[in-house]
């Protein structure tokens, strides 16, 4: 039984499918990247005995399928839960060489505390359940950036690279380290005021964590216009480079607080 869903915002809208009516499109999303899987019952019912009642089919084609995302390892797509209303869930793929998602939703939750990433509702080895974060309230963090950049939007731009440092500072001190913040365009998110960060399967404990200074570093060296964001923020780039690698060393408060001096202290 499939069903419209329209909200006040067409960001979301779309196709309603129940899980128990095991359409074609919840056998495809359940047994993606095949048409079919063996293991498709059982799948079906974990979902509808852990509370979810059915799928939004909604966001990018994928080989025919609406889906918030595909990565390597899972595709991700909208769910309603019975008690926890509609969320992001995100499923194991019956090709990906990962043979669980409960490693990436335990890394969510201890980096909670920094804000970055979704709140996690429900995990298993097959699933993550975490909050939905509305494509039409969330853009990337690259674009955001270049329309500041571009714009020479100097305060906002202040104000949205702090936020993003000291988020990123919070997670290195739980040394946690992404991986990918090397590459936020695909990564990080600038949501209704609030900096998210998503993917976590490549997340690891580390006593180096890099989350900050890849970010820098992107900045600095592989961002396109990198030269243009050091010419508004008018900072000294042996000066920035010397904190960061001070920085590297300890983690410490102080030497945080140093980068934010030498990359903002002329404006």
């Amino acid at each position: 039984m499939v069903k419209g869903l329209c909200f006040e915002d067409t960001g979301l809208d779309g196709e309603v499918h129940f899980l128990k009516s095991m359409d074609p499109y919840i056998t495809r999303v359940l047994c993606f990247p095949r048409d079919q899987c063996s293991d498709l019952h059982v799948k079906t019912s974990t979902l509808i005995n852990d509370g979810f009642v059915y799928l939004l089919e909604t966001g990018v084609d994928v080989h025919g399928l609406r889906l918030l995302g595909r990565g390597y390892t899972a595709v991700v797509t909208i769910a309603y839960h019975s008690k926890l209303g509609l969320g992001s869930l995100k499923l194991l793929r019956v090709d990906s060489r990962r043979s669980s998602l409960i490693r990436e939703a335990e890394f969510m939750k201890q980096a909670e505390p920094t804000g970055l990433p979704p709140r996690v509702y429900l995990y298993r080895d097959s699933y993550v359940f975490y909050e939905l974060l509305p494509p039409h309230e969330c853009r990337s963090f690259t674009i955001v950036l270049n329309e500041l950049v571009s714009s020479g939007k100097v305060n906002e731009l202040k104000e949205l690279l702090l936020s993003t440092l000291k988020s990123l500072h919070h997670l290195d001190c739980l040394g946690i380290d992404h991986s990918e913040i090397n590459r936020p365009g695909g990564h990080v998110f600038y949501c209704n005021g609030l900096i998210k960060v998503i993917d976590w399967e490549s997340s690891r404990l580390s006593r180096k964590p890099v989350n900050l200074t890849s970010f820098i570093s992107f900045l600095l060296y592989r961002y396109k216009y990198a030269s243009k964001l050091r010419e508004l923020l008018k900072f000294d780039l042996d000066k920035v480079i010397k904190a960061l690698r001070r920085y590297k060393t300890s983690y410490s408060l102080d030497s945080f607080n140093e980068i934010i001096e030498t990359m903002f202290s002329r404006l």
